[in-house]
């Protein structure tokens, strides 16, 4: 699968691994990571889990910090559990262990925002979860 510009002119749903990949030297999508989210023209999106993700990955260092302000300023943060915690869970639990508080609030945007595309450095599971993702080895189901 390849990426194509229209890609991301789509609203875009930002999972923590990408954020984590961009701040983090050491991680292996680095590279990826630094490239990609600079080409983000449509609109951006995030949700609080996610965000709690990042940082906890992090370790809440100082300097992680900063780059995770810094980065939230390209980006619209997304409440999810308060309209949609009870189908949330629901979705966690159904695809646990595989998904994670953050991904179940993904998906729940990704059905709310048509023509919406997770941008994420987990392909497999997204690729499980059935919804349209942008990862490292490509564009996948959208």
């Amino acid at each position: 699968m390849t990426e194509s510009a229209d890609i991301f002119a789509r609203t875009l749903l930002l999972d923590a691994g990408p954020l984590i990949a961009a701040i983090d030297r050491s991680d292996e999508h680095h590279d990826w990571a630094r490239r990609t989210l600079p080409r983000l023209k449509g609109r951006a999106l995030t949700c609080e889990a996610c965000l709690a993700e990042v940082l906890h990955v992090l370790e809440n260092a100082p300097a992680a910090i900063e780059a995770l302000r810094a980065l939230l300023r390209r980006l619209e943060v997304v409440p999810v559990l308060g309209q949609e915690g009870d189908a949330v869970f629901a979705r966690v639990a159904r695809f646990a262990p595989e998904m994670d508080l953050a991904d179940g609030c993904l998906v729940a945007l990704q059905g709310r925002i048509p023509g919406s595309i997770v941008i994420t450095t987990d392909q497999r599971g997204f690729a499980v979860y059935r919804v349209p993702f942008l990862s490292p080895l490509g564009v996948f189901g959208g």
